[in-house]
């Protein structure tokens, strides 16, 4: 926290930020306790590099399938945030992870930053929104196009669909958006 600024940062790079059920618990703790904390008037949701979040962990789910409590998995991590929720995408947002990054109130990209819903690949519904807000970020055919074919988006393509609101350089993402979560 800086300046009224919280920045949550999944941090499990070696998975490439997949969602795991620890993963999932710490992050919808961290959005909750920022929100409750007085001194923070905005949130920023980002990833450790290399991505943003790769979705949920395939091999825990493949392990010990989608078992437990609907706590664990299927609600939104910060369904019921009261700050603005800011998504610096640093690198791939696929799948659960594209959910998560639908669900900030906006998104800025860095040029690495990329996109797909690759529930259809994975054999997996989309259980965070997708299906609503993919469409209401970019359309209805583009959005079909992507949930289809699983195809990835880039972070300039994004922008011109309207999917991120700014494209920045990599080393410029949470400067820029610290700095627009400030504003």
């Amino acid at each position: 926290i800086d300046d009224g600024v919280a920045v949550v940062t999944m941090n499990r790079p070696g998975a490439r930020n997949a969602l795991n059920r620890e993963l999932i618990g710490s992050v919808r703790q961290a959005l909750r306790d920022v929100d409750a904390d007085p001194a923070v008037s905005a949130i920023i949701l980002t990833g450790a590099d290399p991505a943003f979040c790769a979705g949920l962990d395939l091999k825990e789910i493949s392990a010990e399938g989608l078992g437990g409590s609907a706590d664990d998995t299927e609600r939104l991590p910060f369904e019921t945030l009261t700050k603005p929720l800011i998504g610096a995408v640093n690198g791939p947002a696929v799948t659960g992870g594209f959910e998560l990054a639908l669900c900030c109130d906006f998104l800025i990209a860095s040029e690495r930053a990329r996109f797909a819903d690759t529930h259809a690949r994975v054999g997996v519904m989309p259980g965070w929104g997708l299906t609503v807000l993919l469409p209401q970020a970019i359309g209805i055919r583009r959005a079909r196009e992507m949930s289809f074919t699983g195809n990835f988006m880039g972070a300039d393509e994004a922008l011109q669909f309207g999917l991120v609101n700014h494209v920045v350089a990599h080393d410029d993402l949470i400067p820029f958006t610290r700095q627009l979560a400030t504003d």
